[in-house]
């Protein structure tokens, strides 16, 4: 029987959004001038973004439910042949404009069938990825299949026209959902209802994450309207447009290797520097016209905004892992895209009070990255936790006698030993790291037993990932925290004042222990 051929790692899924990148980076910076020519309205421009932004949003959710009941490779197939029909009604709209209204309706059914598998795929496939280095991968193939896109993209509309650019973007966006049958991760999960998924987005517990991706959303609704509208008008050539972002593409593609080593080291540290050299990069474009200027400006742009989006991809996929990731990625695909919606919206509006100023639009992109900015500043959102249960051959298990202070919640208590996951961290990476900080002690490894949520008396929500261990019997027990540090046995825990909930953690705790000792 022949084997059924199979990517290694994540290797399909790159393959996938190479070709994908690759097909339709010919064609996406070009899109509003292509509207432009043939409707010769910056409005017709800013409606078709508008309607795309908002059955994306519609969208979302129900495409959750259909990966739920197809699994994420047909549903990334079936993306790739809506972006396709997008592409089809493109051509026919060149001599009926009505019908870029079915064009962005297919594009917009195709967003929510590409990035929700995607992303979902990516930490589904490994839980301890180095996710600044996994981030810098991805990035690595967008920007090999961005680079000669539009170039290349450009090249063919001055020479062929547009008809024949669609057609070529067509064949790649095709091939671009066939790798994803071949690797090794077919993302499903039991069906859910729409009003469950609603209730369980997890956009009130983490507020300024998904401020911060509203205003990514803002930032590409400005960026990918104003800078390729901007640049045609004063230069006049679809090749030149091209031209100059391959080539800037092609400078970062350079320094990819550095930043997702220095993204897995400092995490979203590094946004309070590279987010305000990119402020300054778009406020300077107000003085800009030359060519060699434009060029240069673009560049500038695309070195520093590396610091920017990988930083911030490897925070969205770390918190993706310690949350519930489907719930996760459907709030951040429609923070996204709200903030797109937004900015389309603020366009609009800027564009029948000001006219077409193009210093206040600069100034609106420039604005809108101080909401990923934030997210430089930004501490933990809710707390997300471990407990370790430590257990000697005995049974007894190691309880902590927290501080008697007033500033703590249920001081006085005996807990499990454990504290905060920090951004970065796997749950048992904090479970290692713990131990070390509390008790000076080196486990070895760590068996799940299960995670809790619940939501303290001053309101934070609290999820909570629990250990268990055995005692080496050798290893000094320190007290490095709290008034105390005892191996409890069950008949203790009646005589001391234990933390909510931990009582019951401990008899799972021993209950896996002993089902050890029997076998």
């Amino acid at each position: 029987m022949v084997k059924k051929f199979s990517f290694s790692g994540i290797n399909g899924i790159l393959l996938s959004n190479f070709l994908l990148w690759f097909g339709f980076s010919m064609v996406g910076i070009f899109i509003p001038l292509y509207i432009f020519k043939i409707t010769n309205s910056f409005f017709w421009i800013l409606g078709f973004y508008l309607l795309l932004d908002l059955v994306i949003i519609i969208c979302t959710l129900p495409t959750a439910k259909l990966v739920a009941r197809f699994g994420s490779d047909k549903i990334s197939f079936v993306g790739a042949l809506f972006r396709s029909v997008f592409l089809i009604f493109l051509i026919l709209a060149g001599k009926e404009p009505l019908f870029f209204i079915p064009a962005v309706i297919f594009w917009g059914l195709a967003v929510p069938f590409c990035w929700i598998p995607f992303h979902l795929s990516v930490v589904g496939t490994d839980h301890t990825l180095s996710f600044g280095k996994d981030a810098a991968k991805i990035n690595f193939t967008d920007k090999i299949g961005a680079i000669a896109g539009p170039i290349l993209g450009g090249f063919i509309i001055q020479s062929f026209g547009f008809n024949s650019l669609y057609l070529t973007s067509l064949v790649f966006i095709m091939l671009s959902g066939i790798p994803l049958f071949f690797d090794k991760y077919e993302f499903k999960f039991p069906e859910i209802s729409s009003k469950t998924l609603g209730e369980n987005l997890p956009i009130k517990q983490m507020p300024r994450l998904f401020l911060g991706f509203f205003g990514a959303g803002l930032f590409s609704g400005f960026q990918g309207i104003i800078w390729p509208i901007y640049v045609f008008l004063l230069i006049g050539s679809y090749k030149f447009l091209g031209s100059i972002t391959s080539i800037s593409l092609f400078g970062s593609f350079l320094l990819l290797i550095i930043i997702g080593r220095l993204a897995d080291r400092f995490g979203s540290k590094i946004l309070k520097v590279s987010v305000p050299l990119n402020i300054l990069n778009w406020l300077s474009r107000i003085f800009l016209i030359t060519p060699f200027s434009l060029f240069l400006i673009d560049l500038t742009y695309q070195l520093v905004s590396i610091f920017v989006w990988i930083p911030f991809d490897q925070l969205s996929y770390q918190t993706a892992v310690q949350t519930k990731r489907l719930e996760y990625f459907l709030s951040r695909e429609i923070a996204i895209h709200s903030g797109s919606f937004v900015a389309i919206l603020i366009l609009i509006f800027g564009l029948g009070l000001f006219g077409l100023n193009w210093p206040i639009a600069f100034v609106f992109c420039a604005l809108s990255l101080l909401f990923i900015l934030q997210l430089g500043f930004a501490k933990e959102e809710g707390i997300k936790s471990v407990g370790i249960a430590l257990i000697r051959k005995d049974g007894s298990i190691l309880m902590q006698l927290r501080d008697n202070k007033n500033d703590i919640i249920f001081p006085g208590h005996w807990c499990l030993p454990g504290g905060k996951i920090k951004i970065g961290q796997t749950p048992e990476q904090a479970a290692f790291k713990e131990l070390r900080k509390i008790i000076g002690y080196e486990a070895k490894s760590f068996s799940f037993l299960t995670e809790e949520s619940y939501t303290l008396p001053i309101g934070k929500k609290v999820t909570r990932h629990i250990f268990w261990t055995r005692y080496d019997e050798s290893q000094e027990i320190k007290c490095l925290e709290g008034q105390r540090m005892e191996f409890l046995k069950p008949e203790d825990l009646d005589k001391k004042e234990i933390f909510p909930g931990h009582k019951e953690l401990y008899q799972k705790a021993l209950e896996e222990f002993l089902k050890t000792v029997k076998n």
